[in-house]
């Protein structure tokens, strides 16, 4: 099945190709593995938001914000 992973922080990147993967847990494992990328990039008062989807709609969302507090 093929996946399609959006990424976001304000400046959105859409997965036009997508990755072909077994089975919705093997997305689910690359979406986190995604996350370890995300979290190099974020900044205090950031947000990401990554999104998987296939053919048939909606699969996983995550999203992560950062605050800072001073």
């Amino acid at each position: 099945m093929r996946y399609f992973f959006r990424i976001s922080d304000g400046h959105p990147y859409h997965d036009e190709i997508g990755e072909e993967l077994r089975d919705d847990r093997h997305a689910w494992r690359t979406a986190t593995r995604l996350t370890r990328d995300i979290e190099n990039a974020l900044e205090p008062n950031g947000c990401w938001d990554l999104d998987v989807s296939d053919a048939d709609g909606p699969v996983y969302s995550i999203s992560i914000k950062s605050r800072k507090h001073r």
